[in-house]
């Protein structure tokens, strides 16, 4: 039977780290571990706490709790991976709250896969926290409020959003992404084909992430594609898919207005970034960017189009990329590795807009 590890990562929201722990503690099929680390100041305190509120729940996983000088997600859960001993390791959110049965859907997954040709799973989004009534009255009358023209509006939204989707943060290194028709193998009741997985709830086989070296340090800020990083490079190998009877539900804590700013900016810079360190593209690499680029601001223009009041914040994230760009592509591979880091602190650290 294969056994699995949660690691989480926090950064001052010790009350919300708390209710994905708790999630984590009523699984039907428990984990070997609990590894948290923490970049918060605070650490030991919330440790305590943490500890303390869950009392005897404890008793039966390993509970390790370790605070992290340095705040940068990739660092962080790199150092969590350092102290996982199981076959599987769970990368979820501090915000993220997995149903019941989430761990159990997902391991029995990895467990029929005999041969091994699965690297990563994840599950469905799920509107509502685990246990909560999806038929509620308050739901209901929510959704009956709802005037014809915020039903059209919430639509083009819904429509618009597909444009986000993973495949979409990334440009992919070799030109392509990989897919292994998994349905026809597990069959399509059961998971789907995915190319990427999405950072708030994704497993591992976790040899293979200790295989390509984990996640890449030299991203530290923004919407830093950390995820889509490591999914790519596992995929080029293995499978990625969806189990599409596990749920879990991710708060997605609002990010205050000057933090979208940059991070719409580093995200676009972050995913350039990536490309021009790992690509094997002959040609066409300045094509390919600018192609990226150019898209992702489109679609910061249309999202901001729906509350035009907030003055455009994401659409002006994405020309302050832009900007950078040609410094960028005029930069060697090692250049690029040496300033990249320095630059998005440079970015977090400037306080207009």
């Amino acid at each position: 039977m294969l056994t699995w590890s949660l690691v989480v990562c926090t950064l001052n929201r010790r009350e919300i780290l708390l209710k994905c722990l708790e999630a984590t503690l009523k699984q039907s099929r428990q984990p070997q571990q609990m590894i948290v680390v923490d970049a918060s100041d605070d650490w030991q305190e919330s440790k305590k706490s943490i500890a303390n509120l869950l009392g005897a729940t404890l008793l039966e996983p390993e509970f390790i709790y370790m605070g992290s000088e340095i705040k940068s997600l990739t660092y962080q859960r790199n150092v969590g991976l350092k102290f996982c001993r199981s076959d599987v390791v769970f990368f979820i959110d501090d915000d993220a709250f997995m149903y019941a049965d989430y761990a159990e859907k997902v391991m029995q997954i990895y467990e029929m896969d005999e041969n091994g040709l699965i690297g990563g799973i994840m599950g469905v989004l799920a509107g509502l926290e685990p246990d909560k009534d999806e038929t509620s009255d308050g739901v209901s009358q929510a959704i009956s409020s709802d005037s014809a023209i915020k039903r059209l509006k919430n639509s083009f939204s819904n429509y618009l959003s597909k444009f986000w989707y993973q495949t979409e943060l990334l440009i992919p290194y070799k030109g392509k992404y990989y897919y292994y028709n998994m349905e026809a193998t597990f069959g399509c009741d059961l998971v789907g084909d995915i190319a990427l997985l999405h950072g708030c709830r994704m497993t591992f086989r976790t040899n293979l992430v200790r295989e390509v070296g984990g996640f890449n340090e030299s991203l530290t800020r923004g919407a830093i594609a950390e995820d889509s990083d490591l999914s790519y490079r596992i995929s080029q190998k293995y499978a990625l898919v969806v189990a599409l009877q596990a749920k879990i539900c991710h708060w997605q804590t609002q990010v205050e207005r000057l933090n979208r700013f940059k991070n719409v900016q580093l995200g676009i810079l972050n995913a350039v970034a990536l490309f021009l360190l790992n690509n094997n593209f002959q040609s066409g690499i300045r094509l390919a960017v600018y192609r990226f680029a150019l898209t992702r601001l489109l679609l910061e223009l249309c999202r901001d189009s729906f509350k035009p009041q907030q003055g455009f914040v994401q659409t002006r994230g994405a020309l302050a990329a832009m900007k950078v760009i040609p410094q960028i592509l005029s930069m060697t591979p090692e250049q690029l590795r040496t300033w990249y880091p320095r630059f998005q602190v440079s970015v977090y650290q400037t306080k207009s807009l």
